[in-house]
């Protein structure tokens, strides 16, 4: 059933606690947008009327907000997160081209860290797998 598909999705769901020293607004403003969309996100599980749409939708757009605003060169685990939610959300509302744009670049971006050897930031997203490989039936990407 469709309640249990959005059951089975992996999603990030940790809010960002930021350390009581932080003063960074570069640092500050995409964590926080990025928790305003995961509690979008999360709310839409709530919902059984036509607001479940518009709380995904909401929460892909601040999600796309956080991703831009982000130090491009810091911090994987916050991109992993946001572009293995903003994939969820568009398999949830049924746009499988997008949501397979966001897998194939987060497999991408693990076979690039897995080559560099930088592994250790990927055991905390790892159940985005179970988002990439559907249902399990379909065969793992090779490396």
């Amino acid at each position: 059933s469709s309640d249990q598909t959005i059951m089975d999705e992996f999603i990030y769901e940790h809010g960002i606690v930021l350390p009581i020293n932080t003063m960074d607004a570069t640092v500050i403003t995409p964590v926080l947008i990025f928790n305003c969309a995961l509690s979008h996100q999360l709310a839409a599980r709530h919902c059984d009327d036509g607001t479940h749409q518009a709380f995904l939708d909401k929460a892909a757009s601040l999600y796309q907000i956080a991703y831009k605003d982000q130090d491009q060169d810091l911090n994987t685990i916050f991109k992993f997160a946001i572009l293995n939610n903003i994939g969820v959300i568009h398999k949830m509302l049924d746009r499988s081209e997008a949501a397979k744009a966001c897998f194939d670049y987060l497999v991408s971006m693990m076979m690039i860290y897995v080559a560099t050897d930088n592994c250790k930031y990927l055991r905390l997203v790892q159940g985005f797998w179970n988002n990439v490989l559907g249902d399990g039936r379909e065969t793992a990407p090779a490396a």
